[in-house]
């Protein structure tokens, strides 16, 4: 049995598997869950799409040029 709160949507996010990574990282290094990191993000800032809120993920990891770049 499962119990949804009526207070919370669900909300559905099409992702690839690159942007679920950084997700997950980003969750890890917060020590969240990715769901709890989610909500935390959208509460502080209004979002209007899935993009901006990678974008807003991505601003809050670090400064770009340091990020280590995996090499194919």
């Amino acid at each position: 049995m499962s119990y949804i709160c009526p207070t919370m949507a669900v909300v559905t996010i099409r992702m690839s598997e690159e942007e679920k990574a950084r997700l997950a990282r980003r969750a890890k290094a917060a020590g969240v869950s990715s769901g709890a990191l989610v909500r935390q993000l959208v509460n502080e800032k209004p979002l209007a799409t899935a993009a901006d809120l990678l974008a807003e993920m991505d601003s809050l990891m670090g400064e770009k040029r340091l990020k280590i770049q995996v090499r194919k």
